[in-house]
């Protein structure tokens, strides 16, 4: 009879022996008749699996089908278990710097990432086929596995996948960080200058561009905003700079915004609406907005 498959790890064992068994209860089911033998050698723990008698199978059929099984049941810890750790560990190591709440906040957008909504379970179960292929190699040619020592030495591609993503997540993290300063400025501004005008109306329009009304739905027209145009010409600043710059500088008091039908939310309606805050009023639905309504 030949050598069991011996999994050996130190790393939550009672979850990898609930699972080994949920999965080779499948083979028992299908006539496979499968012994799990437990052996605690220091803090180590050994689950050793073998036919425990002739099933419907040949000897190396009825082996050949508990490798497999193991080698899934593995694969599935390593992605929906020991990924978390790996994860967390890459972030402790390469981002020492980050203070606890920024460490958590990039493991999340990391696993958002690896995990985006709607590809879920298309995502992890690719990754899972990648690691049970690697798994699948090994025990082709070995009996005994330390699950600590595959992960480690034997899918330095993946966890070098895991750093990648882990990487883009700071990447994401910074941008957002970057953007938070400068909403924060932007609102300082707001709030430390007097209003120049009592009231503005922002046209959003399906073409990108946008129209400055009055109170009174006249184009606005403001001694302030003469500098912006002339920089908008000579510096090729967009259309959502300038409207930015235009409403910092006029700091109204009131906002109403109007969006056709079609337009999304841009980043300047975004901006708008975290700098000025309770100023910001949407227009429930009107001519200049083709009675869109938000």
């Amino acid at each position: 009879m030949p050598e069991p498959i011996s999994i050996g790890t130190y790393t939550n064992p009672s979850s990898l022996m609930e699972r080994l068994h949920s999965e080779l209860r499948l083979l028992q089911q299908e006539g496979i008749p499968v012994e799990v033998d437990i052996d605690q050698i220091g803090e180590f723990t050994f689950l050793d699996c073998f036919p425990r008698s002739k099933g419907v199978l040949s000897e190396d059929d009825s082996w050949e089908s508990i490798k497999n099984s193991v080698a899934n049941c593995l694969a599935q810890v390593i992605v929906e278990e020991w990924e978390t750790l790996i994860i967390k560990k890459i972030v402790r190591d390469n981002y020492y710097y980050y203070n606890e709440e920024e460490k958590q906040v990039i493991f999340q957008k990391t696993k958002e990432i690896l995990n985006p909504r709607g590809l879920n379970v298309y995502r992890q179960r690719e990754r899972k086929e990648k690691v049970m292929e690697r798994l699948l190699e090994y025990l082709d040619l070995n009996r005994d596995l330390i699950l600590e020592g595959f992960v480690n030495f034997r899918l330095k591609d993946y966890q070098k996948e895991l750093e990648n993503v882990v990487s883009a997540a700071v990447d994401e993290f910074l941008l957002e960080k970057e953007y938070a300063e400068f909403i924060r400025l932007l609102t300082y501004f707001v709030e430390i200058q007097e209003p120049r005008v009592q009231k503005v109306q922002i046209v959003f329009k399906k073409k990108g561009n946008f129209a400055l009304l009055n109170e009174h739905d006249q184009p606005l027209h403001h001694e302030s905003l003469e500098g912006l145009m002339n920089d908008m010409l000579a510096n090729e600043i967009n259309f959502e700079d300038l409207l930015i710059s235009a409403l910092i500088t006029l700091a109204p008091q009131e906002l109403l915004l109007h969006v056709e039908a079609g337009v999304k939310d841009s980043d300047a309606i975004k901006t708008i609406r975290l700098v000025f805050k309770e100023r910001v009023t949407n227009c429930p639905g009107c001519s200049k907005c083709g009675g869109n309504k938000e």
